[in-house]
């Protein structure tokens, strides 16, 4: 397995795992998830319930697959992985075009609108996870040097992490709206 596949290894296990605890890690966190599916998904009632457990529970999977030494655990979790967030994309551009409005879910809370960088970022990634699995499909499955494997991981949590945020990030150069009593 090359270096690029761990630092795609490293960032996606840490945007999904982000994403997982980000649903599941506090109270009300994961029912405030699926209601935000219900403008978004084609299906209703007690099914938008079900697809908010599988979401959570293919993110934690990819989590798990991704993590094993196991060649063939890494690529079907990168191409688990490629899905989703093709899948993630598609749902978002739809919802997008038709104007719903939904506040993104993605890694827990957040007061921020699905939007077209949500179309971008899951696209980005999913380019990034479908190029991993060809990477570790073509690639060599010998060992490599420990040392640098780490750091590829390492490279890849700390990408995965400032994608988790980046919306935080891109607030803080946001212009602000000028208050009332000036």
């Amino acid at each position: 397995m090359n270096y690029f596949a761990y630092g795609v290894r490293g960032l996606l296990t840490t945007v999904f795992l982000i994403a997982v605890a980000g649903k599941v890690g506090r109270a009300g966190a994961f029912s405030a998830f699926a209601d935000s599916l219900r403008p978004l998904a084609a299906v209703s009632g007690p099914a938008v319930r079900a697809v908010a457990l599988a979401v959570v529970a293919v993110e934690g999977a990819v989590c798990l697959a991704l993590t094993l030494p196991y060649p063939p655990a890494t690529l079907a979790g990168l191409l688990a992985a490629t899905a989703l967030l093709a899948v993630f994309a598609l749902v978002i551009a739809r919802s997008v075009g038709r104007g719903t409005t939904v506040q993104c879910r993605c890694f827990g809370r957040s007061a921020a609108p699905l939007g077209r960088a949500h179309v971008v970022r899951n696209g980005l990634l999913a380019s990034v996870a479908g190029t991993g699995a060809a990477a570790v499909a073509t690639g060599p499955a010998g060992g490599a040097d420990p040392g640098t494997v780490a750091v590829a991981w390492c490279a890849g949590v700390i990408a995965g992490g400032l994608v988790t945020v980046v919306e935080d990030l891109v607030s803080l150069f946001r212009p602000v709206a000028p208050s009332m009593t000036e």
